[in-house]
């Protein structure tokens, strides 16, 4: 089977050779090469090229992107299943399945979780979203990269990972907030995540982030907070569409948005302890 993957950056880059390994023929597009190419797959950036391919993968910065990507495929002719492991927007999701399913063709949303830590070694957490016959066509594919969960609809792979990445931002801003007061009390950083990690307020910000990214100032996690601040931006506008006033969503929100617009749109999502420490200080 012929695939092409589109979107090599910090995640596709190490997602596509996974699926090079399991067989299948993988060609990889973005607008300009990766500085490294992962060895053994072929690149192209001339869209035109994966025209002829059965499946499409996206690996995108947002749902608008994924829509002219795969709009320009459609003009040219593209008879593939698509399958959109980017974040977007759930309405994005149903309106191109619906506009594939009259064309004839399959589609699936299916975002990520696990960072480029999972993506590398193929333990993502994958939620997907379309037809139960769908999923069972994506399933040999996604496998080589994690483990797929089917979630319903189309729709529901994406709404899935907003509604995750918001409860993984109330968590980390959380612990971010109690980290600083630690400090501020003379409680070692060590100490701290001794602890919290073997008690109830543990999570994966204590246990995978703190020690690695803030304590050591490397703030490198790979996940940027442009793209955590959108993912919770869609949770918060998904509540609100259901008629929830979700009054922390949108507390968790500001404070993204807030950060963002102080620690600038190439800023680690882990930089965000650095905003939070600062407010305190200067507080």
């Amino acid at each position: 089977m012929a695939i092409g993957f589109i979107g090599l950056g910090k995640m596709g880059a190490v997602m596509a050779p996974h699926i090079v390994a399991g067989g299948y023929q993988v060609t990889g597009h973005d607008v300009v090469a990766p500085p490294d190419l992962p060895e053994g797959l072929p690149f192209t950036d001339d869209l035109s090229a994966l025209v002829t391919c059965e499946t499409i993968i996206t690996m995108l910065p947002d749902g608008d992107v994924v829509n002219q990507v795969v709009g320009r495929l459609l003009v040219a002719g593209c008879a593939a299943m698509v399958i959109d492991m980017s974040s977007s927007h759930p309405d994005v999701s149903r309106q191109l399945d619906a506009d594939l399913a009259s064309r004839g063709q399959m589609f699936l949303d299916a975002p990520v979780s696990g960072g480029v830590g999972r993506a590398r070694t193929a333990e993502l957490m994958i939620m997907a979203g379309g037809s139960e016959t769908a999923f069972a066509a994506a399933r040999p594919i996604l496998d080589l990269m994690g483990t797929p969960t089917h979630m319903g609809p189309a729709g529901c792979g994406h709404a899935m990972k907003a509604l995750n990445n918001y409860v993984s931002a109330a968590g980390l801003i959380a612990s971010f907030e109690a980290l600083a007061t630690a400090g501020d009390l003379g409680i070692e950083p060590g100490r701290f995540l001794e602890v919290i990690n073997r008690s109830t307020g543990r999570n994966n910000t204590t246990e995978a982030k703190i020690a690695r990214y803030v304590v050591s100032a490397a703030y490198d996690s790979g996940f940027d907070l442009k793209l955590m601040a959108k993912d919770v931006g869609i949770a918060h506008a998904l509540a609100a569409a259901g008629g929830f006033d979700g009054a922390v969503t949108d507390a968790v929100r500001q404070v993204l948005e807030d950060g963002l617009a102080t620690l600038g749109e190439a800023a680690d999502h882990t930089e965000l302890y650095l905003q939070i420490a600062k407010g305190r200080a200067d507080s």
